[in-house]
């Protein structure tokens, strides 16, 4: 694996623990806070729904891997558009651990892929939980 993918996918994860902690701290009011994470946890979803696309529609896989593909995005899109942000967490966190199973069962990454990833979402799920906690 790329030392930039490392890189990388670490900063991704700032906006979800930088969210919670400057809610904590009080520098962003609990509301914007909330807002803002939860629109990064759908881009994010999105993001990961992505590694799908391409051997779905250019390489004629499975159909149902363009659902796969498609579903996180639907699903992220669904939780902000019908849920008030403190309950978009729940779908949202589930979707994550939705698409790490679908991918464990599925990819063939390269070393140290799965090392990052279980970081990455670990990581993530518990910034979820940390949002979810009054103020």
């Amino acid at each position: 694996m790329h030392p930039h993918a490392l890189w990388l996918g670490l900063a991704g994860l700032i906006p979800f623990w930088s969210l919670p902690l400057l809610r904590g701290l009080e520098w962003l009011s609990p509301e914007r806070a909330l807002e803002a994470f939860t629109l990064y946890s759908a881009i994010i979803l999105s993001f990961l729904g992505g590694v799908h696309w391409y051997p779905s529609v250019i390489e004629r896989a499975r159909p149902r891997q363009t659902y796969i593909a498609m579903g996180p995005s639907i699903l992220a899109w669904l939780s902000l558009l019908l849920l008030p942000p403190l309950w978009a967490l729940g779908p949202l966190a589930l979707g994550f651990i939705g698409v790490l199973l679908y991918d464990f069962r599925r990819l063939t990454p390269p070393p140290g892929y799965w090392n990052l990833r279980l970081i990455l979402t670990t990581v993530a799920l518990l910034c979820h939980l940390w949002m979810a906690l009054p103020g």
